[in-house]
C-alpha cells in the first residue's frame, strides 16, 4: 500500500471518527501495525495535512486541511461576503476581527481569516489558533445553532475546565446559549484572553451546511454599555444582510 493510500484511510477515519485520532486510534480502526501507523500520521504531520495536540498527542486535521473542507463546503459568496463586511467593521472602529468555525469535534474553534485593526491595543490570534468554544464569543454563537441534545453529546460527560468568567458545565452553558439565539450575537469579556472582549454574530449557509462566525475584539477597559451597544448594532447589522442573502432561516426570520 502506498503511503497516499494510507493518508487517505486516515482521512477517511479522522472523518468517520468526529474527533481527534491517537496512534491507537489508527491501529484498531485501520488494522495496522502500530509502526505503520506511527510513520503514516508522521509524515502527514511533516506534509502539513495534520497538527497534533501537544498535551493529548492526538492528530488532527491542520488549518489547510481545514481551508480545503471550507472550501469544497462552503458557499464562496457567503465567506466574500462576511469577508467585505469585516473589512468594513475594522476599518469603522480600528478594532481586529476575526472569521472561525467550529472543529471536527465541536470543542474548538478554529480561527480562519484575521482582519487587522488599528487599535494600538489590539491583541491577535492567527489563522488556525483554537480555542475552547464554550469560552470565546465566536465559539458560542456557533454552539448556539446547534440543538441542545446534540450540546449534551458534546459536552454532558467531558465537560472542559474553563476560565472564571466563561460558563463552568453544561447547564449553564444552555442558559448562555439561549440567550445568544434569543439575541443573535454573543458577548465574551476577559474570559479565554484577560484583558479582551469580543462580539460575535453567525451566519449559516443552508446549501452548503457551512456555519461561520465573525467577530470584532477590543480592551475590556472599553466595556460600556454604550460602546457595546454600538458595536453590536453594527455586526448585526451586517450579519442580518449576509444571513438573509444566504437564505438562513435564523435571519430571515428576525424583523
Amino acid at each position: 500500500m502506498s503511503i497516499l493510500d494510507s493518508a487517505t484511510d486516515v482521512l477517511r477515519l479522522l472523518a468517520r471518527s468526529g474527533r481527534d485520532l491517537t496512534v491507537t486510534d489508527v491501529v484498531n480502526g485501520l488494522d495496522v501495525p502500530k509502526s505503520s501507523a506511527s510513520r503514516v500520521l508522521k509524515q502527514m504531520m511533516e506534509c502539513g495535512l495534520l497538527e497534533r495536540d501537544v498535551r493529548t498527542l492526538a492528530y488532527r486535521p491542520s488549518l489547510l486541511m481545514l481551508e480545503l473542507s471550507h472550501q469544497v463546503r462552503a458557499s464562496s459568496s457567503t465567506l466574500d461576503r462576511m469577508e467585505e463586511a469585516l473589512q468594513s467593521l475594522v476599518q469603522e472602529t480600528g478594532h481586529t476581527g476575526y472569521i472561525s468555525v467550529l472543529d471536527e469535534t465541536g470543542r474548538h474553534v478554529v480561527v480562519l481569516r484575521v482582519r487587522h485593526g488599528s487599535h494600538p491595543l489590539r491583541v491577535v490570534t492567527w489563522p488556525g489558533h483554537r480555542s475552547l468554544a464554550v469560552a470565546v464569543s465566536t465559539g458560542r454563537t456557533l454552539l448556539a445553532r446547534l440543538p441542545d441534545d446534540a450540546l449534551a453529546r458534546v459536552y454532558g460527560k467531558d465537560y472542559p475546565s474553563v476560565p472564571d468568567r466563561a460558563p463552568a458545565s453544561l447547564p449553564a452553558l444552555l442558559e448562555r446559549l439561549e440567550q445568544v439565539r434569543r439575541d443573535g450575537w454573543s458577548i465574551a469579556i476577559d474570559e479565554a484572553l484577560p484583558g479582551v472582549g469580543s462580539i460575535s454574530c453567525s451566519v449559516a449557509d443552508p446549501d452548503s451546511g457551512e456555519t461561520l462566525a465573525f467577530c470584532l475584539s477590543f480592551p475590556s477597559p472599553q466595556e460600556d454599555p454604550d460602546f457595546v451597544a454600538a458595536l453590536t448594532q453594527r455586526l448585526v447589522g451586517h450579519a442580518r444582510a449576509i444571513g438573509r442573502a444566504a437564505r438562513d432561516e435564523f435571519w430571515t426570520a428576525r424583523s
